[in-house]
């Protein structure tokens, strides 16, 4: 256990990170540098093929620990900006794919980590907003535009306001909304589904998205095609085709 993060293995291939800091769950140094470190290790741990981010208690995420803001300057915010990026990033450069698992607000850096995620599911009683402005800082608009168009984060940029997890999805986010009493065990289930295949072929697949992800259609699926080449030397690859034209054999004898 990192400070403030908890990491189980609770079935075969699947870790859960569980944010686990105060009531809040507040991102304060410690907690930035230990998400950073969990995601790292996750990277290089070749029994565990995907990653379920949730938070304990009622609430995901608050986003920052204010205490930090009140006597940040230019130089030790440089510092902790360092820091936010590093966990930001180490998740999205995950070797895994990382399944949210939305319990309550998730607010501020709390919405980063929410799309910084490859897959979204999220309770009813979940809760979406950018309250920087409030605070006297700014950040959030880039992270929030990987799941929302432009106008739509914006009126939560200005605003300040939170939405609920219906009205994000309304808005174009591409997250699954479940009952608070469901939403867990649907985020287990696509953990499933993805944790049943190759890790080899999961780690590529990872590797050739966020390749692409910045790429136009032409430069992107040339580079997701040189991947394609890559994976179909691996034996996992050859058992995966010939799983598959068995399965159609057998419905077509059928």
């Amino acid at each position: 256990m990192a400070e403030g993060v908890v990491v189980t293995v609770p079935e075969p291939g699947i870790a859960v990170v569980e944010l686990a800091h105060g009531k809040v769950n507040a991102l304060d140094s410690a907690m930035y540098d230990a998400i950073a470190d969990v995601f790292d290790t996750l990277s290089d741990d070749a029994e565990v093929k995907v990653a379920v981010l949730t938070g304990r208690g009622r609430i995901f995420c608050a986003g920052n620990d204010l205490n930090e803001f009140r006597v940040m300057d230019a130089t030790s915010g440089e510092v902790q900006m360092r820091r936010v990026r590093r966990a930001l990033f180490n998740m999205i450069d995950c070797a895994i794919p990382v399944v949210g698992a939305i319990n309550g607000p998730a607010l501020g850096s709390g919405f980063g980590l929410t799309a910084a995620c490859d897959v979204v599911v999220a309770s009813e009683k979940a809760t979406f907003g950018l309250p920087e402005m409030n605070v006297g800082v700014l950040g959030g608009g880039r992270f929030t535009a990987r799941m929302l168009p432009q106008q739509a984060m914006r009126r939560m940029f200005f605003t300040a306001e939170s939405v609920d997890a219906e009205t994000l999805q309304r808005w174009g986010a591409p997250i699954e909304v479940a009952s608070h009493d469901e939403y867990f065990e649907l985020a287990m289930q696509r953990a499933r589904t993805i944790a049943a295949k190759s890790r080899y072929a999961i780690t590529l697949a990872k590797q050739s998205l966020n390749g692409c992800e910045p790429l136009d259609l032409k430069r992107g699926y040339e580079l997701e095609q040189t991947f394609t080449v890559r994976l179909s030397e691996h034996p996992d690859s050859k058992t995966a085709v010939e799983t598959r034209m068995a399965q159609m054999a057998g419905k077509a004898r059928t």
